[in-house]
């Protein structure tokens, strides 16, 4: 893999022993093969750690005579990885799973949600949230990005194994400022705003469910605090119909939600090009799903530097097809992976997504692994500490049951994985 595959232009499951304590001493980590993810893949490579940060990276022979002291774990023929980062995914409607239907409708599948939804309980959804939390760190996820729109905030930061950066989510197609959006949320995420909880931040659903004036306040509150803010945008062909003329299935939604379509004034344009015209995007934006772009459009993500995470099995299940992945990458986006949520997905298992991206888009397995570690460290603004296996990072990493990166993504679709220590 090349600098130029990863664009580095900015910045619960088996445990391989019983939890301890980072030891303080250095230990050389040995396994097959090595993936740093920002440097080539390392045959008979290895990891210094001491503390739970990196201490050196490379061919184990040389870091053998380098390290003397370092007592040395081998972890024979497998292949170690960074963490698994998700870029977008709703924990708040894990309760749903198996309970909304595929659709060939985003607003058809809205209504089954929110339908759906209803039915439950705050205990039901809290106890689904805590087994999907589970869930992805069986299948090697370490760090969450978790859009949470629930009445019971919790906002959690990290457990020393997933670290969870969570974004709440702010909607009001008629709400004229950030301050009025705000005051409607549960009293914990007020709270965890208004002191500065850094691992929270903001997310506005989409164009076609929050003002303009609500766009530019929120962006203009995660930029003067340097936090990453997300919208959903370019998800369906519904959602461009909309944007463009005020007219569709999501405009009879909106007003069956009283959100009052009819008194918003269209931008008559897609969405990418509406953030843009809003002064949105830039590094610190993420925008999810980016389906539904123009050529132009994908080079205004590229001009910007915003981030791009798609979420493939989720559009497939709601009918909205496939991002154009290989456009996006050849554009220079960074492109990150989520799961998006249990309401339109089989599961949270991030290597699923990526058989997908190799499968039906061409992508090879070097390029989504980047994407499904560095890149979504880099789009929830982690890099500093995650998303590759550096000198000076946090050791957050797993052994995957395989002995090529070929075949890694089929190892971790079966689980076939465990955390290191």
């Amino acid at each position: 893999m090349t600098t130029k595959d990863i664009n580095l232009y900015s910045p619960r499951g088996r445990v391989s022993e019983s939890p301890r304590r980072p030891d303080s001493r250095p230990v050389l980590h040995r396994a097959r093969l090595v993936v740093p993810i920002t440097q080539p893949a390392i045959e008979d490579g290895a990891v210094v750690v001491a503390d739970g940060v990196i201490l050196d990276v490379g061919p184990f022979q040389q870091l053998r005579r380098q390290w003397l002291e370092a007592p040395a774990r081998d972890h024979g023929e497998t292949v170690l990885l960074p963490a698994l980062v998700n870029g977008h995914v709703h924990l708040d409607l894990s309760g749903l799973a198996g309970q909304v239907q595929a659709q060939d409708s985003m607003a058809e599948w809205i209504r089954s949600l929110l339908t759906a939804r209803e039915r439950l309980s705050q205990i039901q959804l809290e106890q689904a949230r805590l087994q999907s939390l589970a869930s992805l760190h069986a299948f090697g996820t370490g760090i969450v990005g978790d859009i949470d729109s629930s009445a019971t905030f919790t906002g959690e930061d990290s457990d020393g194994t997933l670290v969870v950066r969570t974004f709440v989510e702010l909607f009001g197609l008629q709400t004229e400022s950030l301050e009025a959006a705000m005051d409607r949320l549960p009293h914990p995420a007020r709270k965890a705003l208004a002191n500065g909880q850094k691992n929270v931040s903001l997310a506005v659903h989409a164009p076609y469910t929050t003002s303009a004036s609500l766009l530019r306040e929120a962006k203009d509150w995660t930029r003067e605090r340097a936090r990453v803010v997300s919208v959903h945008a370019a998800e369906s062909e519904e959602e461009s119909l909309f944007l463009r003329t005020g007219k569709g299935p999501l405009r009879d939604l909106l007003e069956e939600g009283g959100m009052e379509p009819g008194r918003w004034q269209p931008p008559g344009c897609g969405a990418v090009t509406y953030l843009d015209r809003l002064g949105f995007l830039d590094s610190l934006s993420l925008c999810v799903h980016v389906v539904q772009v123009s050529e132009e459009e994908i080079q205004l993500l590229q001009r910007s530097r915003a981030g791009v995470c798609l979420c493939p099995r989720s559009n497939l299940f709601i009918g909205n097809g496939l991002p154009p992945v290989r456009q996006l990458l050849d554009a220079g986006v960074p492109c990150a992976i989520g799961t998006d949520s249990l309401a339109s997905n089989a599961d949270l298992n991030l290597f699923k997504e990526m058989t997908v991206l190799v499968d039906q888009c061409g992508i090879g397995p070097d390029v989504v692994l980047a994407m499904a570690t560095f890149h979504g460290a880099r789009n929830l603004g982690l890099t500093s500490h995650y998303g590759s296996l550096e000198k000076n990072k946090r050791w957050l990493a797993i052994r995957v049951a395989a002995t090529d990166i070929e075949s890694v993504i089929a190892a971790g679709c079966q689980g076939a994985l465990e955390w290191l220590i």
